[in-house]
């Protein structure tokens, strides 16, 4: 906007003081006076191009006017222009084209002087004009320079500011994550603990025990063992450490174990796999809990092979964190997971109404359907949930593969 401005004004002063004073034609005073004004503006964004320009409209103007008049070879006007020139450019861009705006004008100053045996002017007075233009345009060049490495300067301060300031929210999250971390093992590693001492000493400590009762503990116990293992897992990853367990994360194909282990805990789970897309294998665990069911296809192929880790972990996650919801607010309520593989991963967690009238559900933070939405949103799957007509709950999920 500025050098818009000056190069107006260099236009309406420029073009009369040629044509009045140096006694240019007219039309050719115009050329000239628009030549050295436009220069300016063009160098904020061209200024190889501006120099040029302004080079070109200087050595017009020494040939255009009467060598007999004074200011020569460089009129008031021009070399107005050129130092605002130099100083666009050294401010706008490197030292080094400002050197070369600089070098292009003790060129012309040059020119200048080797036609000094032709004017009719004192070559002191010719001299004096090259040597003041040279330090003018000089003179431009050093402030340009001087104002642009203190602009660089200044904006290298800012962003080390910027840096610092995000460098010291980073250490504020990371002890606000230590912070949760230490409240999450003083609050629930500690529970866990004690339960799964409890459920491990539970034959020793009341002897006649039979064995359902038994297996029960032994059920309890190795939950509460699996939930302290990620739980661990957990707290290293807030805390930041790069020691963290790399204990390998559950898949898709640990969805029988999962169903499995839900099982032995009383409730009603019924798991169907489609066994035309996918053959997947039977666990150990789901095979000696005898209730595999039609639709679980016996071990014949392997998921890992088909599924990416990030994927099969989410499938897991979603199916995992669907039955939790269904065991604490319905219940005795039957469960139905059915997990499907073609081009896509099909995912499906259904349950009925609560078996227990009276039965009031476990309270929940609400977090579990967000979780599961942000995990497969992440993958750019769709999640889909609602209650359905008999009462229950369904959580549908589509995972691209």
């Amino acid at each position: 906007m500025l050098t818009s401005c000056a190069a107006v004004v260099l236009i309406a002063t420029g073009w009369p003081i040629l044509a009045a004073v140096h006694h240019v034609h007219v039309a050719i005073a115009m050329v000239l006076a628009i030549g050295q004004a436009a220069a300016v503006p063009l160098a904020v964004r061209r200024p190889i191009l501006a120099i040029l320009l302004g080079t070109a409209a200087a050595l017009g103007t020494m040939s255009a006017v009467d060598l007999g008049s004074a200011p020569w070879p460089w009129p008031v006007t021009t070399l107005i222009a050129y130092v605002l020139l130099i100083l666009v450019v050294s401010v706008r861009h490197s030292w080094r084209l400002g050197a070369a705006g600089w070098l292009a004008g003790a060129v012309v100053g040059g020119l200048g002087l080797a036609l000094i045996p032709d004017t009719e002017l004192p070559p002191g007075m010719v001299i004096s004009n090259v040597t003041t233009v040279a330090s003018l345009t000089g003179g431009a060049l050093a402030v340009g320079s001087g104002v642009r490495l203190l602009v660089s300067s200044r904006g290298q301060l800012d962003h080390e500011r910027q840096l610092t300031a995000e460098e010291e929210t980073k250490r504020r999250e990371l002890q606000q994550r230590n912070r949760i971390a230490q409240e999450l093992h003083d609050v629930v590693a500690h529970s866990m603990s004690v339960i799964s001492v409890q459920a491990t000493t539970a034959p020793y400590r009341l002897p006649g025990m039979d064995e359902p009762t038994r297996g029960e503990f032994d059920s309890i116990a190795d939950s509460s063992r699996r939930a302290l293992t990620e739980m661990r897992g957990l707290l290293a990853i807030l805390r930041g450490d790069d020691a963290a367990d790399t204990t390998p994360q559950p898949t898709i194909a640990d969805i029988p174990q999962l169903v499995a282990t839900t099982r032995s805990s009383g409730a009603r789970v019924e798991l169907e796999i489609d066994p035309e897309l996918l053959p997947l294998p039977l666990s150990a665990a789901t095979a000696a809990s005898g209730s595999g069911g039609p639709g679980v296809a016996s071990a014949a192929g392997d998921w890992s092979a088909v599924v990416p880790p990030a994927t099969g972990l989410t499938a897991y996650r979603v199916v995992q964190e669907a039955v939790s919801n269904a065991l604490r607010h319905a219940p005795g309520a039957a469960i139905r997971v059915q997990v499907s593989v073609g081009d896509q991963i099909g995912v499906r967690i259904a349950n009925g109404p609560a078996a227990r009238r009276g039965s009031v559900a476990a309270p929940g933070a609400g977090l579990g359907l967000k979780g599961i939405r942000e995990r497969v949103g992440a993958l750019g799957g769709t999640v889909k949930t609602g209650p359905t007509p008999e009462g229950g709950f369904t959580v549908k999920a589509r995972l691209p593969l």
